[in-house]
């Protein structure tokens, strides 16, 4: 395939574990949101998961739902396990969605998805809203910083293998109203699972992230709710950033 999306979730977590089965609505997971969203960039879909006992229920949860395709490979090595499903299913470009960011904007997704423009990756700006788009990346990224991680090496942040393998990389440019925002879309805490739900429960899960995000905007009683947990985000990425040694 040219194109894909790629689910990026594992089942453990040292901060809410087992938030990728966790209820959003009365009977939707976040996992089944995620795939919902992600079937309007129109690609094929590829849930990328580890090899541990822990992930089984959930490849067997997916399997049982959904007509995707499945990937297991290394555990902590996340770039390692996106790199060998490109070559597994001969992707070019991939949509890499993280499996804690549920109500993702897949209109920016499509649209970039299937631009022309010149880069190896293509990831969101600082000041972005968390949980609207991680990354897009091309094989050539992949093959690029592939000498970097061949060990079993922890590659959650990928951040240090970018700029060690001088990938080629822009960032997106969004829309204005997805920028310097006192919001968070992410789940990773108690708090977000909760604001997630407040979400569901007031607007439809295929919501556009403008309809999400203007709703947050005029509710900022709920959206107050979750948002002291970015500082606490951010440290301890940069915490993780800064102790990886490659």
């Amino acid at each position: 395939m040219n194109k894909a999306v790629i689910i990026t979730a594992r089942t453990n977590s040292s901060r809410l574990n087992g938030k990728i089965l966790m209820k959003i609505g009365t009977t939707l997971r976040a996992i089944d949101i995620i795939i919902m969203r992600a079937k309007k960039i129109n690609v094929p879909i590829i849930l990328t998961t580890t090899k541990n006992k822990s992930d089984d229920k959930l490849c067997a949860y997916v399997k049982n739902k959904y007509n995707i395709k499945i990937f297991r490979g290394e555990n902590l090595n996340k770039l390692k396990r996106w790199y060998n499903c490109f070559i597994k299913f001969k992707i070019k470009k991939a949509a890499i969605i993280d499996g804690d960011d549920v109500f993702f904007d897949f209109e920016t997704y499509k649209k970039n998805l299937n631009s022309t423009a010149n880069y190896q990756i293509l990831s969101a700006p600082k000041n972005m809203i968390t949980g609207l788009f991680t990354h897009i990346i091309t094989l050539e990224a992949m093959k690029q910083m592939k000498k970097l991680f061949s060990n079993e090496i922890d590659s959650e942040m990928i951040e240090p293998f970018l700029k060690k393998a001088k990938v080629k990389r822009r960032f997106l440019k969004p829309n204005k109203i997805f920028l310097n925002k006192k919001i968070r879309l992410t789940l990773d805490y108690v708090e977000d699972l909760i604001l997630l739900r407040k979400i569901f429960k007031k607007l439809k899960i295929m919501s556009t992230s403008k309809q999400i995000v203007n709703f947050l905007i005029e509710n900022k009683k709920i959206s107050n709710f979750n948002y002291f947990r970015e500082e606490y985000w951010k440290k301890n990425q940069t915490r993780k950033i800064k102790s990886l040694v490659i």
